[in-house]
C-alpha cells in the first residue's frame, strides 16, 4: 500500500468516523444519559440507570466503529471515495 493510499484510507475512514458520530449524537437526543466518549471513538455509558434504548443505540455505534477500523479502501463507495479525493 503506498503511502497516498494509506493517507486515503485514513481520510476515508475519518469521514465515515465523522458521520457516525453525527448520527449518534442524533439519535441520543431526548434520552437521560451520562455518556462517556473515548478516543478510539467508542462510547460507554458511565451509569446504568440509562433507557435500553440508548445501551442498544452505543452498542450499535460501537459496532459500526469497529468495522470502519477494519475497512480497507476498496470496501468504501464510490460515492466515499471521491469525497476523500477532493478533501485532500
Amino acid at each position: 500500500m503506498s503511502i497516498g493510499d494509506k493517507d486515503k484510507l485514513h481520510k476515508l475512514k475519518e469521514i465515515r468516523i465523522d458521520k457516525l458520530e453525527e448520527k449518534l449524537d442524533k439519535d441520543i437526543r431526548g434520552y437521560d444519559h451520562l455518556m462517556d466518549y473515548k478516543h478510539d471513538h467508542s462510547a460507554g455509558l458511565i451509569t446504568d440507570w440509562s433507557d435500553e434504548n440508548i445501551k442498544i443505540i452505543i452498542e450499535q455505534h460501537n459496532l459500526e466503529i469497529e468495522k470502519v477500523k477494519k475497512m480497507k479502501i476498496e470496501d468504501f463507495s464510490l460515492k466515499e471515495q471521491k469525497e476523500a479525493d477532493k478533501s485532500t
